[in-house]
């Protein structure tokens, strides 16, 4: 039998409203602790599954890496860690175990404008002291790339990990959708664009193939759904100018219970982004059997695999030609929606502890 690694999981930076890394936090922490050979003590502002919980202060990003210079490491050898693992780029620059760092993408180098200044140097500051990690996780191979290129990492110490869909999630109910439905007013067929409040995720687009799909199927609606943020003005205008305002729904943040009837009900999930480190998004619609048309950006292809619909970026009449194919053919979206479930099913937070427990064990024999 393998001895126990105590596991010291920094994850300060888990926010009340879980999306992208805080669902990565929550799902590993729960596979890490199905684990036998691990016990794991998790460093967070709430719970984390199956994990000793240590809290953390709250608060502005900027409090939080202040916590994380000062008291991190003393709390990890507090607490008798064999091992830390930031599960949010940060990394102690001296300590006495292994530490273990997740980038889980490089978005604020190679798109800044996406942030303020502010956010862009917090992050810049958090993604560079991952060079002092001995083993570096990351999602995907195009993250693996750019923290050789903009953090100087040795690819020697990087681990490509992938992610996966959240753990039981699947297609949900007639009933379920059906309520679904009427709690949102959403009794039209509709096209699901996740992610709102970032312009790198460039909803922009989908609002802008929606007049297009609208000549032919004047009858589907446009659900747009995520954290709110600045754009949801603009964006507002911009389906105004198109006339296609009262053609848009604005959804807001879905909690985890409605999320399976959100992508079963959508037609197809639309995901434009001009670049992700992983894209959990199109594989959860994936996992309810919804067909997914994203932009050739960098990771889709690698983690979409021929399953969905790849278009060029910043192309609305490309996303309106995918999305009035699989409306007006159903047997074509009946395949892509099989070839979606087949897809999904290939990934597992079970699997992403297991070869995370590896990367611990190069460490700690």
């Amino acid at each position: 039998m393998p001895s126990v690694i105590r596991v010291a999981l920094d994850a300060s930076a888990l926010p009340p409203r879980p999306a992208g890394a805080g669902v990565y936090m929550k799902e590993l922490a729960g596979a890490l602790a199905a684990r036998p050979g691990l016990e794991l003590v998790a460093f967070a502002p709430r719970p984390l599954p199956g994990c000793r919980h240590l809290a953390v202060p709250g608060g502005s990003p900027a409090r939080r890496f202040a916590w994380q210079l000062r008291s991190l490491g003393p709390a990890a050898i507090a607490a008798r860690a064999d091992l830390l693992h930031g599960l949010h780029f940060y990394t102690p620059r001296r300590l006495p175990i292994p530490r273990v760092a997740t980038i889980h993408d490089l978005t604020f180098f190679r798109i800044p404008r996406r942030y303020s200044t502010a956010r862009r140097w917090y992050y810049r500051a958090i993604a560079f002291t991952a060079r002092f990690a001995d083993r570096v996780i990351v999602p995907s191979s195009a993250v693996a790339a750019d923290a050789v290129r903009y953090l100087g990492l040795p690819a020697e110490r990087i681990r490509v990990i992938p992610e996966a869909p959240r753990a039981g999630l699947r297609a949900a109910e007639p009933a379920r959708v059906a309520a679904f439905r009427a709690s949102r007013g959403i009794e039209a067929p509709y096209l699901l664009c996740l992610g709102t409040a970032e312009p790198g995720k460039r909803a922009v687009d989908a609002v802008r193939a929606l007049p297009i799909i609208r000549e032919r199927r004047p009858d589907v609606l446009l659900a747009l759904a995520g954290n709110p943020g600045p754009l949801l003005g603009p964006l507002r205008r911009e389906a105004a100018r198109l006339g296609v305002a009262d053609a848009v729904r604005f959804l807001g943040y879905v909690p985890d219970g409605d999320l399976p009837a959100l992508l079963t009900a959508a037609e197809a999930l639309i995901f434009p982004s001009l670049f992700e480190g992983f894209g959990l998004p199109p594989l959860e619609a994936m996992a309810c059997g919804t067909p997914v048309i994203a932009a050739n950006a960098p990771a889709m292809s690698e983690v979409l695999d021929g399953a969905a619909r790849l278009v060029p970026l910043r192309s609305p009449e490309a996303i309106a030609a995918e999305a009035l194919r699989l409306l007006e053919d159903p047997a074509w979206r009946a395949e892509l929606a099989h070839r979606s479930l087949q897809h999904a099913a290939r990934f597992s937070w079970a699997r992403t502890a297991e070869l995370t427990e590896a990367v611990y064990r190069e460490l700690v024999p």
